[in-house]
């Protein structure tokens, strides 16, 4: 709570009352469904409530002004609009909420006090931006702690915690200043040419990734210092091979939370209402249409429109949430209606290659609306990476590469005034964490041995074809050991020295 109060006290005192109220919902439909007259319909009521109020207190603090804001443009009206402070980690916590109240309504958490459900609210590894946590695996591991400190669990913890910590202020923070300029510049109305266009794209893209990746891993570190495993939340998602794949191991829990409570009930009381009037569901066999936009193409739009509402008050959220809804739908509808004519051996050699770059291709892509400030410069930015703008390279660079500097003139690659260093090394940089992105262990399979998160199970090539082979080898799994030891305390050290740059947490707002 300490932690929570001290960057806005009174941010603790409407979280308190969030609080306060759901678990009183949350005692009211428990004493209604385990009395000996159980009385469902009004705990159904009560868990309808409660779901509603968690949305309309996400609502009002998250989206009110931009509501307010869109409602005075299109009606030409000027109601005032008022500052309000986003709570730190709202989002989140109000997810963890509803699941809760939905958890106790299907009689799968039946014991709770209010000291647990304060611990689980206020676990403060998880409580900025995840992972979304249920209560049933979170409190029997309090539960069964036998002592306040275990040093295997610290060597562990602190260990996850450098990894994360290094990835946050060394990889994510020092490409971050390759993002702005090609945004910006699409901000001012200012043509973004092809290189430019890319190179804040991807820049942002490996920004994101490590960012998040890193506050996963520290999250995970801090949690298990005190004997506590998180459910597993990020699992190297630029090693997927379809659309499908890259949302099971980008915001794990945030896949399984949208899945479990919103996409799943909807497409299961879809397909009874079908199955009730005789029409064809999904099946064994490839479905009929109807089906396919009934029972897929529907549930999966709406679910991703409201996941990119989720991240954000802005148009461009939403257009993002679209975009990926969209592409599960294709990705879904290939996987129902494809050729059938390879073998799954000669279709897996073939296809997971072409699929890794389209997938790759494709995130990068929806990146750009995920970072705009605006649809208009999101558009700026695609017009540079489509090629609409033309391609130019400094002429400095262009003068060292010799009989290259013909062909590319010769293609429309063009000289331009801009500095040399910049594009020197936003491509290092850009290159170089790809090469960690897709050819590295992740944290997860370093610290494999020693079960880093729920869920992980550390007998899966969680890399594919794609992993750099000398990954494979013991060497990159951490034991301990005085070398492992000492590469961890260099990470820690090299991390907290790199704290004294600015930094730019991209995930707190959510």
């Amino acid at each position: 709570m300490a932690f929570y109060g001290i960057w806005v006290p009174f941010n603790l005192i409407i979280i308190m009352v969030s609080i306060g109220t759901n678990y009183i919902i949350a005692t009211k439909i428990r004493n209604f469904i385990a009395s000996d007259c159980p009385n469902e319909k009004l705990a159904t009521i009560l868990l309808t409530f409660g779901i509603t109020a968690n949305l309309f207190f996400l609502g009002y603090f998250k989206y009110m002004n931009f509501f307010v804001e869109n409602f005075n443009e299109i009606f030409g009206l000027d109601l005032g609009i008022s500052k309000v402070l986003l709570p730190l980690g709202i989002s989140f916590i109000t997810f963890q909420k509803i699941g809760f109240l939905i958890d106790v309504r299907a009689k799968n958490v039946k014991q709770f006090t209010l000291d647990d459900f304060f611990v689980f609210v206020f676990f403060f590894p998880q409580l900025i931006a995840g992972p979304i946590v249920h209560y049933r695996e979170m409190m029997p591991q309090f539960d069964q702690l036998k002592t306040r400190l275990n040093l295997a669990d610290f060597v562990v913890g602190i260990s996850l915690f450098s990894l994360g910590l290094f990835k946050k202020v060394i990889l994510a923070d020092g490409i971050a200043p390759y993002v702005s300029p090609g945004f910006t510049a699409a901000a001012q109305g200012v043509p973004v040419t092809f290189f430019a266009a890319w190179t804040s794209a991807l820049a942002f893209s490996f920004q994101i990734y490590f960012d998040f990746s890193g506050y996963t891993d520290m999250a995970l570190g801090l949690a298990r210092i005190f004997g506590i495993k998180l459910p597993m939340n990020f699992n190297s998602p630029f090693k997927a091979s379809s659309i499908i794949e890259f949302w099971s191991r980008w915001h794990i829990t945030l896949t399984r939370f949208l899945t479990d409570y919103l996409y799943t009930p909807m497409v299961m009381k879809l397909t009874r209402s079908r199955m009730g009037s005789g029409r064809p569901v999904m099946g064994r066999k490839a479905p009929t249409v109807t089906a396919f936009l009934a029972l897929v193409f529907w549930p999966m739009m709406l679910t991703m429109l409201l996941s990119g509402l989720w991240h954000g008050a802005g148009f461009t959220y939403i257009l993002w949430g679209g975009m990926h809804g969209a592409l599960l739908v294709i990705n879904h509808a290939w996987r129902e209606w494809r050729p059938k004519t390879w073998d799954r051996i000669t279709y897996d050699r073939v296809m997971i290659p072409i699929g890794f770059f389209v997938t790759f291709f494709l995130v990068v892509f929806t990146m750009v609306v995920f970072r705009a400030g605006s649809v208009v410069e999101a558009v700026g930015v695609y017009r540079g990476m489509l090629g609409f703008n033309g391609a130019s390279m400094p002429v400095a660079i262009l003068n060292e590469l010799g009989v290259a500097k013909d062909v590319l003139l010769f293609f429309g690659i063009n000289p331009d005034i801009s500095s040399g260093n910049y594009f020197v090394f936003s491509s290092l940089w850009i290159c170089g964490l790809l090469f960690i992105a897709l050819c590295a262990p992740n944290s997860m399979e370093i610290m494999r041995r020693f079960e880093p998160a729920l869920y992980f199970d550390a007998n899966v090539d969680h890399g594919h074809q794609l992993r750099f082979l000398a990954s494979r080898r013991n060497t990159f799994i951490f034991t301990l050991c005085n070398r492992w030891a000492l590469c961890v305390a260099l990470i820690f050290l090299i991390g907290v020295l790199g704290l004294n740059r600015p930094s730019e947490f991209l995930y707190w707002q959510f």
